[in-house]
Order: structure tokens, then C-alpha cells, then sequence
């Protein structure tokens, strides 16, 4: 895998997930397409829809980013993600609950967003684990999180 996202089409394809999980706010993927607009002349025509969706809802905004960016494009991007939310939660900038739910998102957007079987079992096997733990019917919080700090950190290293 690459080390850096190289095209535009691939960092759409990270606020497109980015948007998709909550990780980032509609604000957020408005401010950052009107900066590729005004500073980038080859861009897909799409973002001009995104950045003028203030008033759309936020399925429509989605809907919008997401053509802006191709399938083949999404893999690098959610890695790239997932590196940045074990890193958020290694430096304690982000809560067990906020990064738990995160991963949850991205597996529940599984198929959309072509996710290979191996980290889709890793996803679920964490997300119900760290559920069992919360409601206390099983295991420990924060046994769970040094496990999805060791499974995922791989991850870590690819962006």
C-alpha cells in the first residue's frame, strides 16, 4: 500500500468516509472543498455540488461526496482513517466509546465501503466485544482497547 494518499478522487474518498462514521462534520467537508476549489484548477466537478449543500441534508451531501470519489479509491482512505483513530486513541484524544463507535460505523458501512473479510471479522469481533464489556456481561473495557490498539496499529503505519 502507498504510503501517502496521491488523488484528489482518494481524498475525497476520505471525507467521504470520514463523513460517512462521524469522524468528520458536514462543516468540516464544506470548508475543506471549498478550499480545493479555490486553490486546486482539476477537480472533480462533483465538489462543486458538496460545497454548495449547506442547506441539503446531510444524506444528500454524503451522496454528493461519494460521487466525487470512485470504489477503487476508498480502500487507502478508510486505512488511513483507521491508523488516525488508533492514534487518537493511543494519545487519549479520542474516548474508548467515541473510537468503539467509530469502528462500529465503519462496519456497519461493511459492503459500501468494501472492506476486506478479515478486517470486517476483526471489526465485529472488537465492536461486540467491547459492548459485552460495557454492559458487563463479558470481558474488560480496557482489555478490549489494548486489543484493538494491537490488531489495528498495523494500520497506524500505512498513512
Amino acid at each position: 500500500m502507498e504510503k501517502s494518499m496521491k488523488t484528489i478522487r482518494q481524498v475525497c474518498g476520505y471525507h467521504y468516509i470520514g463523513l460517512v462514521i462521524g469522524y468528520l462534520s458536514k462543516q468540516d467537508i464544506i470548508k475543506w472543498v471549498d478550499t480545493v476549489i479555490e486553490d486546486m484548477e482539476d477537480f472533480p466537478y462533483e465538489l462543486i455540488d458538496v460545497s454548495l449543500s449547506n442547506n441539503k441534508s446531510l444524506k444528500e451531501t454524503i451522496f454528493m461526496l461519494k460521487k466525487a470519489c470512485s470504489e477503487n479509491t476508498i480502500i487507502e482512505p478508510l486505512y488511513k482513517i483507521i491508523g488516525e483513530l488508533v492514534t487518537e486513541l493511543e494519545d487519549r484524544r479520542i474516548t474508548n466509546d467515541d473510537f468503539f463507535r467509530y469502528m462500529n460505523s465503519i462496519f456497519d458501512q461493511g459492503s459500501a465501503l468494501i472492506i476486506d473479510d478479515k478486517l470486517l471479522n476483526t471489526l465485529d469481533r472488537l465492536v461486540e466485544g467491547y459492548y459485552l464489556a460495557t454492559q458487563g456481561i463479558y470481558g474488560n473495557i480496557e482489555t478490549l482497547r489494548e486489543e484493538a490498539l494491537d490488531e489495528l496499529k498495523p494500520f497506524k503505519n500505512d498513512h
